[in-house]
This record gives C-alpha cells, structure tokens and sequence, in this order.
C-alpha cells in the first residue's frame, strides 16, 4: 500500500486540524501566512504561534500522535531554541515532524510570545492565520527579503482601510496618500506606534526624498534592534549548547520519543 506523502500545505492543514480537535488556540503566521496572503510564492516551514497556556495540551498531543497508527515521529531540532514549555517560551521552540513513515520532514516553529507584537493583537480569521498586521509585525527583521513583504501587508491594509496600514507602509507615495487619507483620530492612534509619521505632520510637510530619507532611518533603527534582540539570545543559547555537550554520554538530536526528549531538554535547561 502506497504511504501518502504530506505536501508543506497539506501538512499545514492536517497538523491546524488536530490542534483544533484538542482545543489548542492558535495563529499560523511568517512564511504560510506571507504564501496565504499572496506575497510569496511558497516556504517548506510552518511558525505558529501558541499561547504559553496551550503548551501542555501541545506535548500532549504530539505524544499521543506518536502512539497513533500510522505514527506520527516528532522531535526537537539539534537548535531546538526553548523546551516547549512555558517556563522558557520567551522565544521560539523548534520541531521536526514526519506525520507517516514515508513523508517529508516537516520544520515547525512555535511562538508563545512572537516578537514586537502585543499579545492582545494576537487575532486569527476563521482558517487561524494570523492577520496582516501580526504578520507584517513579526517580518520586521534584519532580513532584506522580509521588508518588501512588510511593505505589501501594508498596502493590502490600505486597500482595505484599515488604519494599520500607517504602521507599515514603507513606500513613501504611498505613506503619504493613506495619511492624506486618514482620519485625525487614525493618526494620533498610529503616531503613537510610528514616530516617523509626526515627520509628515509639518509645515511644509516633507516631500517625497524626505519621506524616503526618513523611512531609510527607520529601517536602519529596527534592523540594528531586531540585530540586537536576536545577538542577545543566540549568545545566551551557544554558550548553553557548549556546556550541555561537555556532559558524559551526550548525544543530539536523539531517536527517543518526544516526551523523553522534552524531560531531558527541559532538566538541561534548568
């Protein structure tokens, strides 16, 4: 009998599917959702973001999965960033799946607290995706590739007036016609968030070149803090990893089940 082999999409849809069923809440956002909302053609990873209080249901889950017939295999990656568990999930926590003997490795991130973005705007459409806001929040990077598709979050927030879209507009024609556009009380909201837009209240207002000075140093600003934030955590995480290898009989990833790697991840971590 021919084993069936899950698609990047498929398995998106199959692994939303048992999340459901075990009550578990949660935002499929980064790549799928930049592929779901049209800005990129395809991505082999999945990054869910999962409240800290759904996490033990998760490794429930993923254990009972792997009991199931056909079973499916899980484990952490050799950077596994943070046991999944909500002691240490101020970053991400990082899964291979395979969900049949024959299929593909399936790399899954799990966010419980997702970068630069506030928990209560942590929203999902009927499907779970994330919306364009949360999206474009999370690809503000140090990564060029990410900032053009900030830059179509944010129109595709401006064809939908949604006041957002000031947040993340980094054309500056375009910038400039949704503030021409928004309301008084959109501006004092979105200007909170955005410095860079009490630029565009002067008088005179600043012209195009302006604008596009402006949205050079803005870029430069969060590309050196999202640097930061990242260097901060990668120096913390190597210098665990070179410790952790130091102990007698050390070997990773293992071939154990997942609740087995999870307990040893989680003692070393501790």
């Amino acid at each position: 009998m021919l084993q069936v082999v899950s698609a990047p999409l498929d398995f998106l849809r199959i692994f939303a599917g048992q999340l459901r069923q075990a009550g578990i809440r949660f935002a499929i956002t980064s790549g799928m959702a930049c592929v779901h909302y049209g800005l990129q053609q395809n991505t082999k990873d999945s990054d869910w973001i999962i409240p800290a209080d759904d996490l033990e249901k998760l490794r429930e889950l993923l254990a009972r999965l792997e009991g199931e017939l056909p079973p499916w295999r899980v484990s952490y990656r050799q950077i596994f960033g943070a046991p999944l568990t909500a002691e240490f999930m101020a970053h991400a926590s990082h899964l291979s799946i395979w969900d049949s003997a024959a299929s593909v490795e399936h790399k899954v991130d799990i966010f419980s607290k997702p970068p630069r973005v506030k928990a209560e705007e942590i929203q999902v459409d009927t499907e779970g995706w994330a919306t364009r806001h949360v999206v474009a929040q999370m690809k503000r990077t140090d990564r060029d590739k990410d900032w053009p598709i900030v830059q179509g979050l944010g129109q595709q927030l401006h064809e939908r007036n949604r006041d957002e879209c000031l947040l993340h507009l980094t054309n500056s024609e375009e910038l400039l016609a949704a503030w021409q556009s928004a309301t008084r009380s959109a501006r004092e909201r979105m200007t909170s968030r955005r410095p860079l837009l009490r630029c565009l209240e002067t008088t005179p207002p600043p012209d195009k070149l302006g604008v596009e000075r402006l949205l050079a140093i803005e870029r430069l600003v969060w590309e050196r803090v999202n640097e930061h934030r990242h260097k901060r955590y990668t120096r913390t995480w190597k210098d665990f990893y070179r410790r952790w290898r130091k102990e007698s009989g050390w070997d990773w990833p293992t071939a154990e089940q997942f609740w087995l790697q999870h307990r040893r991840t989680l003692s070393a971590t501790r």
